[in-house]
């Protein structure tokens, strides 16, 4: 059995929804967007519509990809979404398990859904019947606004919290332990790096580090990250929260 290549099934979807006159338009984002496609890279495709066409897109979507391949798995997550547009996900039977379709649909009405050029990239447009694709402007000053009340939050919480994973480790509850460390303690130390080094992108979490953060704090937050055993990942903590105080001083130091 032939395995299906990642551009002949975008091929085949760029064809088969050009063919419904209420498809609008059709992009690719993610990796596709931002110019850093490889081969582990997936289809993230977008499909805007006319308001009312939502689910036949979907049958449309579904029968573009049937022609190609049985579909091994499928999951379309429940309406509303927390981003606003519909959305599913699509793995084929016959392609690389990497190359899944996550295909957002998006009503002519919320057109604007395809983001902000400094967070998501420019989108790469498949077809564009009325040049409705667009990015939209970055709303810096919201976007501060939401980025300094999560620091007044991490500045409240991060040190307060941070018992809780050495409490684990000292009763010997390892998995508990590791839960913590990775979501009190490498999560906020994260945030405020990323505050620090590409607001922009402050809540983008452990994505894009390689491209986000200066090359010598990439490898600081990484070599915090697999921690050989509990007596190890005490370690680690310790010199995280530290890392956290001095991103922290940082910050306020900075005008």
């Amino acid at each position: 059995m032939s395995v299906l290549s990642r551009q002949a099934i975008i091929d085949a979807l760029a064809t088969g929804l050009a063919r419904e006159p209420w498809i609008l338009a059709a992009t690719l984002g993610g990796s596709f967007a931002t110019g850093r496609v490889d081969e582990y890279s997936d289809i993230d495709l977008g499909i805007l519509v006319e308001d009312d066409r939502v689910e036949d897109a979907f049958v449309v979507l579904r029968d573009i990809l049937v022609s190609l391949s049985p579909i091994e798995v499928e999951h379309r997550l429940p309406d509303p979404t927390w981003h606003g547009s519909s959305q599913v996900f699509v793995r084929l039977a016959n392609a690389s398990p990497h190359h899944f379709v996550d295909a957002c649909v998006i009503k002519r009405c919320d057109r604007d859904s395809f983001g902000e050029e400094e967070r998501h990239g420019v989108a790469l447009v498949l077809f564009d019947r009325e040049g409705l694709v667009r990015t939209v402007p970055l709303d810096g000053e919201a976007l501060a606004a939401k980025m300094r009340a999560r620091l007044q939050t991490l500045r409240e919480t991060y040190v307060m919290f941070q018992p809780l994973v050495e409490r684990a480790v000292a009763r010997g509850h390892v998995a508990e332990a590791t839960y913590w460390y990775v979501n009190l303690t490498l999560k906020g130390l994260v945030e405020v790096l990323r505050m620090r080094h590409c607001p922009d992108r402050w809540d983008f979490g452990f994505r894009y580090l390689d491209r986000d953060l200066p090359a010598e704090k990439r490898r600081a937050v990484e070599a915090l990250c697999f921690p050989r055993d509990a007596k190890e990942l005490a370690a680690f903590r310790v010199r995280a929260e530290a890392m956290f105080r001095e991103e922290i001083a940082a910050l306020d130091s900075e005008p």
